[in-house]
């Protein structure tokens, strides 16, 4: 019989790539409906992402970004398709990687 050891949830977890998560703990992508109908990051959205973090989890993903205009899927959904939206996405990830989570 192989054994093999069970990860223990709280180890961190190292990718090829270098990036290591905290632990092994991940928020998934909610649909959460808190940006702006223009799909710019709203404070809301900043401030409830930023709290996974805060609150320990090893990666927080977003929800869904829209790349075009017109591919909105969802009433307050966080878009990526102008140069405009660029920011809001720069402070998200900055605000997650300040508690120590991958973005």
């Amino acid at each position: 019989m192989i054994q093999t050891k069970t990860p223990n949830l709280s180890e961190p977890l190292s990718f090829s790539s270098g990036a290591t998560m905290k632990n092994r703990f991940m928020l998934a992508p909610l649909t959460n409906r808190q940006s702006h109908e223009n799909g710019e990051l709203s404070e809301e959205e900043l401030n409830w992402l930023s709290m996974r973090a805060k609150g320990q989890f090893g990666l927080v993903m977003t929800c869904a970004s829209h790349v075009q205009e017109n591919g909105k899927g969802f009433p307050g959904q966080l878009g990526i398709f102008s140069d405009e939206l660029i920011e809001g996405h720069k402070q998200l990830s900055k605000s997650i990687q300040k508690h120590g989570s991958l973005a």
